[in-house]
């Protein structure tokens, strides 16, 4: 198994919300599966200031990965990054002045619900899907 999406895939895993209980190894495969072998694009980090009220808290950096379903999506995608750049940065810095503290780590899971419609309205619905590979926030 590929390390980055091995490490993709714990970073997943650490995300899902312990409510939902205890999940057995055997459910977690077919999941592994669906991604397993599909075409990866990984995005450079965004680096950005997290910004409240005009004062400069912290600094965030987010990785995310872009998983498509065949290589023909891949090449439109790889062709679509610099727009889906923009949009993301756009995306994340709204984000980070709503739903981002200095003292709570990031929710994978919130940035992906975030960013999947600017995702979805670049490409194209169903074209790929965006996963935190890692996501990190420091005070000042």
């Amino acid at each position: 198994m590929n390390i980055c999406l091995k490490r993709l895939l714990i970073v997943a895993a650490m995300a899902l919300p312990f409510a939902a209980g205890p999940v057995a190894a055997e459910e977690e495969e077919p999941e592994v599966e669906k991604i397993l072998g599909k075409p990866k694009l990984e995005m450079a980090p965004f680096n950005f200031s997290v910004i409240k009220r005009g004062v400069v808290e912290g600094q965030a950096s987010l990785h995310f990965v872009l998983v498509m379903d065949n290589t023909t999506d891949f090449e439109f995608v790889r062709s679509r990054l610099p727009q889906l750049r923009s949009d993301f940065n756009t995306a994340l810095t709204i984000l980070s002045r709503q739903h981002f503290n200095v003292n709570r780590p990031i929710d994978p899971d919130m940035v992906k619900a975030y960013l999947t419609p600017y995702l979805d309205h670049r490409l194209g619905q169903g074209k790929a899907q965006v996963f935190v590979k890692q996501a990190l926030i420091h005070p000042n």
